[in-house]
């Protein structure tokens, strides 16, 4: 099983939509696996392997497994039963399955036109499903023709639209033919598995007429979580592919971005573009927006929503809004909000996975990076959990690499392209399940003592490497999040993959960081900032002074550096400033301005 068992802790909220599907006139064949697979029917494995189609009464009779992060099959009959391929149950073959369900003979006579219609919900893992799940027609059972079932699932490691509606043209094959044959045909080797149901023929085509669809879009955040010390110039452009799936042209499209705060439902920033036409055929236009967003935002739960529409009511409109979320945290860089599945590279090599993270350019304040957290599984065939060990890395990209990471040095681990800053070594605890988070301290290369100190503006991977028998660990990962074209998640194998695994693979794997310090090494003078009163309850009053107009990043933090509040301020002379502290428990806290010209950091208490 290569799938967490158990869905890991989450930083924020996961949004999801369903798929709807419109049908105005009626197939004049169907099955939905009512009663089992019908009598007549075949069912084999071409490669020997056993691996072949199943039937289940429904989604309560667990014999389709459930993924962590998917639902089970949403066809429209799957309460009443519905077949599958369960590709994960035979675990790692000699040699890829190649698993057919075939029809017995239908009768196509006097249909001039023939399309084949259906529901299906696929997860892959090594082989793409373009190429490797497709639908075979033939007339006699020796001469077939294939269809590509799934044209938009073209990378490894991912999961269809539940449901997925296939819609083909097999005219060329079956049309006016008195004996047609259906093949669904799988080859795969340890993957997850294909859930089939509601097939139905037409002799006109069911494609909608009206259908527009959001086909990808760009994931304008450079991370799901941002501490609110670094999210200001974190700035965020907005783009999406579009497609026209419907049969006509679709007129005076309106294509619409825009961020939320989730909790109090105010639209912090919108654009739109507007589109004359989009014609029927056009697959994945990119639709860019002219405006940007400089997330200067507080510590809280938000949203990025796409959305499109136009002259006519789109009848399949599931996929005309997209919705994805990001969070600003207290202290926490991470590319996802959980985990949903776990992978490894298909070579059995040691390899190596990270995160990249960019530090704000525009705080006055210092931070340092404290520590790593991540999760991974194992199949315990292969390695006991507990047996786990793990290389920690934090890197600097140098300064000197574009932002474009163009002549990055790919060919060595850390290479040219980096400086190793810290470390740390792990070993997994007792009693450790698979997908349960992991901390552990970074260390300094150079003082040997906890934390690293991260530079304003600095790029950085927070890596975590499997070596030796550990090389069989799986990393957690996120598929919710789509770092499209952009670097996010790493590997390295034998060189470096600034793409990872692919846009929709997201590691688990956080960072922590502080005040790098909470002492005022350039003081500025006491009436730069005085606390009132001391101690406080739910509000601290801050009280600053200074000659002339000055910029300054205030701070309210623990002892320990972990920042509690954040925000710049511009041009302060003279100004008593208040902030609400109902979280705080009793103890003790510091605040903190921090200018050009040095610091000054007072503690105060909290009484309840």
């Amino acid at each position: 099983m290569k799938q967490l068992h158990t869905r890991l802790l989450t930083l924020g909220f996961v949004l999801a939509g369903g798929l709807l599907s419109a049908q105005s006139f009626q197939p004049f064949w169907s099955e939905n696996f009512t009663n089992n697979i019908p009598a007549g029917w075949t069912n084999a494995d071409a490669s020997n392997q056993n691996v072949i189609w199943k039937w289940c009464a429904n989604n309560s009779s667990g014999c389709s497994p459930v993924f962590s992060g998917e639902e089970p099959f949403q066809a429209t009959t799957a309460e009443t039963g519905y077949v599958h391929v369960n590709s994960d149950a035979a675990g790692q073959l000699s040699q890829s399955h190649i698993s057919r369900l075939t029809t017995s003979a239908i009768d196509c006579s006097g249909k001039n036109e023939v399309f084949v219609k259906f529901q299906s919900h696929i997860g892959t893992y090594t082989i793409t499903p373009s190429t490797s799940a497709i639908l075979r027609v033939s007339t006699d059972l020796n001469n077939w023709t294939n269809f590509v079932a799934f044209p938009d699932l073209i990378t490894t490691n991912e999961f269809s639209p539940n449901p997925n509606i296939s819609i083909l043209d097999i005219s060329s094959v079956a049309a006016n033919q008195a004996t047609v044959y259906l093949q669904w045909q799988w080859t795969g080797n340890y993957e997850y598995m294909w859930d089939l149901d509601d097939i139905e023929l037409f002799d006109l085509n069911p494609t909608p007429k009206f259908d527009l669809a959001i086909s990808n879009f760009f994931y304008p955040a450079s991370s799901f979580a941002t501490p609110a010390s670094q999210i200001s110039t974190d700035t965020f452009g907005f783009f999406i592919l579009m497609s026209n799936r419907g049969l006509q042209p679709m007129t005076n499209v309106r294509v619409k971005a825009t961020v939320e705060d989730v909790n109090s439902s105010e639209i912090l920033f919108a654009d739109s573009v507007l589109l004359e036409t989009i014609d029927p055929g056009v697959v994945d236009s990119f639709v860019s927006f002219s405006q940007l967003f400089a997330p200067e935002l507080p510590e809280g739960d938000y949203a990025i929503r796409y959305s499109v529409q136009s002259d006519s009511s789109d009848l399949r409109p599931g996929d005309n809004a997209r919705v994805s979320p990001f969070v600003v945290t207290s202290n926490i860089f991470s590319k996802e909000s959980g985990a949903q599945t776990a992978t490894r590279p298909a070579s059995d090599v040691a390899w190596t996975v990270g995160n990249y993270y960019v530090m704000s350019s525009g705080q006055f304040d210092t931070y340092k990076a404290t520590t790593a957290e991540f999760a991974f599984a194992t199949d315990s065939t292969e390695l006991d959990v507990a047996d786990v060990k793990a290389a920690i890395a934090l890197l600097k990209v140098n300064d000197d690499v574009p932002l474009d990471f163009e002549g990055f040095d790919t060919d060595e681990f850390p290479g040219n392209s980096v400086t190793w800053l810290g470390y740390a070594n792990y070993e997994a605890p007792e009693g450790i399940v698979n997908g349960q988070l992991q901390q552990v301290e970074i260390i300094d290369f150079e003082t040997l003592e906890s934390g690293v100190l991260l530079e304003p503006g600095g790029r950085y991977f927070l890596t975590v490497g499997y070596d030796d028998d550990a090389r069989k660990t799986n990393h957690a990962f996120s598929t919710e999040f789509n770092y499209f074209n952009v670097v996010s998640t790493i590997t390295y194998s034998d060189q470096w993959y600034l793409g990872g695994f692919g846009d929709d693979l997201a590691a688990l794997l956080r960072m922590y960081i502080s005040l790098a310090s909470t002492t005022d090494e350039q003081p500025l003078p006491e009436s730069a900032l005085q606390v009132f009163p001391n101690p406080v309850s739910d509000a601290v009053n801050l009280a600053v002074e200074f000659a002339a107009p000055t910029d300054a990043t205030i701070t309210i933090a623990d002892l320990s550096g972990r920042v509690i509040s954040l925000e710049d301020r511009q041009g302060l002379i003279s100004e008593q400033i208040t902030y609400r502290l109902p979280q705080l428990v009793s103890g003790m806290y510091l605040a903190r301005i921090a200018t050009q010209e040095g610091t000054r950091t007072v503690k105060f208490a909290v009484q309840r």
